[in-house]
């Protein structure tokens, strides 16, 4: 019943807006054709443009999050975080249909001082008439909607609550095992669950919402059959993201419904490729052009400091846990670097310019080798020691989830500070619940954005980075 109900609105709100922009074209067209006619306007030349905006603003909201389309009635910042998306989609729809075109029989005066007036005007419609609309359609279709369940659950639903108002539902009520007392203000006490049939014919409801699944599914299936014989719509919570303590994924594939427990944009094969391309275009310009000048300056500074092999290889977990060798400038001791131990602070094992190397990341540079041969990519979650790992999923339970991703240089953790040495158990937990935000959200942005911050940490390293 929500669905549709906010479907509906949705369209009606678009109808609105396409009517309102129209209105306001051709109005606005037809005042300039009137008091200035040395604009020398021809309707048939502004019909493609008009096109053009209104198909841009539709194009724009298909793209939008359908709650986003009602919170414009709630304030004039959210109407203007709304609409200002749109009305800019449309602008550079216009631009580069006059830059493409290079028409000469359009006013650009008009197309330019028309859109901000339509930002304005929907502005002000969002804001001060769209409540009305929806009222206006939703008139004769309202109905009373009752709750099942337990007082706790009520606040899960507050903000849906709320919007159900906007849907046309007015909450009478609900029917709980629990005491009126326990009950948040403003929602009164029906009956208990078994009073169901005559709460509904007493109170005339027609929907029926329930907030979480019963113990006994016989019960579930009891109410149901009560609502579907009474006339009543019912909707229920899938409380399975509650239960499991985390935002499932859901979608239908080959005709069955699925669960997953995550999203995983990078499991698009047209993501992975994006990055991958990313990956090669960076680390082959390092590799070509930085890392052989920085590698003989390395390799002679640690023939005075400490000689040994001028690169660090070690064995790292990668994508599905496939270990790999990664490439690092030796800042260590030759003698003193084979320890498991973690770098702190003032280590002494560092020679140095190894603590400079390190200092400034530069001792991550032959990385890009890493980068390039595919075993790494500029942007994941850091890969640690194999002794680190077993400790550290031994501390969190969802630690191998970093291994769904390759590991990478620099990652959402680092750029937010979560770097050096891993002291203690929050550590750990802080550093993976970036990870596995990063393996939820990626977006190739996203990845743009961390590998600046990078550089800008590589010039100003912050305090853990040593």
């Amino acid at each position: 019943m929500f669905q549709h109900r906010e479907l509906g609105l949705i369209k009606s709100y678009q109808t609105a807006v396409l009517l309102l922009l129209t209105a306001l074209f051709w109005g606005y067209f037809g005042i300039l054709a009137h008091f200035v006619p040395q604009l020398s306007m021809e309707a048939s030349n502004y019909f493609t443009y008009y096109l053009a905006i209104a198909f841009g603003f539709q194009i724009s909201f298909l793209q939008s999050r359908q709650h986003d389309v009602l919170s414009v009635t709630s304030g004039v910042l959210e109407s203007h975080r709304f609409i200002s998306t749109h009305v800019l989609f449309a602008a550079a729809i216009t631009a580069g249909f006059l830059f493409v075109t290079k028409d000469e029989t359009v006013s650009r005066l008009f197309l330019f001082t028309y859109i901000p007036m339509a930002y304005v005007a929907l502005i002000v419609f969002s804001r001060y008439f769209a409540l009305d609309l929806f009222r206006f359609f939703l008139r004769h279709q309202r109905q009373r909607l009752v709750l099942i369940g337990q007082p706790s659950e009520v606040g899960n639903v507050h903000s849906l609550l709320s919007k159900a108002r906007l849907f046309g539902f007015e909450t009478v009520g609900m029917i709980t095992e629990s005491d009126q007392d326990c009950l948040p203000a403003g929602i009164t006490k029906l009956g208990n669950p078994e009073e169901l049939e005559s709460v509904l014919d007493r109170y005339e409801i027609g929907n029926i919402f329930i907030l979480g699944s019963p113990r006994d599914r016989r019960v579930l299936g009891g109410w149901m059959r009560l609502a579907e014989a009474r006339g009543c719509r019912v909707s229920l919570v899938n409380d399975l993201d509650l239960f499991l303590q985390r935002r499932l994924s859901y979608f239908r594939c080959d005709n069955v419904d699925l669960i997953e427990l995550r999203q995983e944009p990078l499991q698009n094969l047209v993501n992975r490729a994006v990055k991958r391309a990313f990956d090669i275009a960076v680390s082959l310009l390092v590799v070509c052009f930085i890392l052989p000048p920085m590698t003989f300056v390395v390799w002679l500074l640690q023939r005075f400091q400490a000689p040994g092999p001028v690169f660090f290889l070690q064995s790292r977990s990668g994508v599905d846990n496939r270990h790999f060798t990664i490439f690092k400038y030796r800042t260590m001791y030759s003698d003193k670097c084979d320890s498991a131990a973690q770098a702190t602070q003032r280590d002494d094992r560092i020679y140095p310019v190894g603590r400079f190397l390190r200092r400034f990341s530069l001792d991550e540079f032959p990385q890009f080798l890493n980068v390039l041969l595919g075993h790494m990519s500029l942007v994941g979650p850091r890969p640690h020691m194999l002794q680190h790992d077993k400790i550290f999923a031994e501390k969190m339970s969802s630690y191998g989830i970093r291994r769904f991703v390759k590991p990478g240089l620099s990652g959402l953790a680092q750029i937010r500070g979560f770097r050096g040495e891993a002291v203690t158990r929050e550590d750990i937990i802080l550093r993976v619940e970036c990870d596995i935000e990063y393996i939820e959200t990626w977006s190739f942005f996203l990845d743009v954005r961390i590998v600046w911050q990078t550089v800008l940490q590589v010039i100003r390293p912050p305090k853990t980075a040593y």
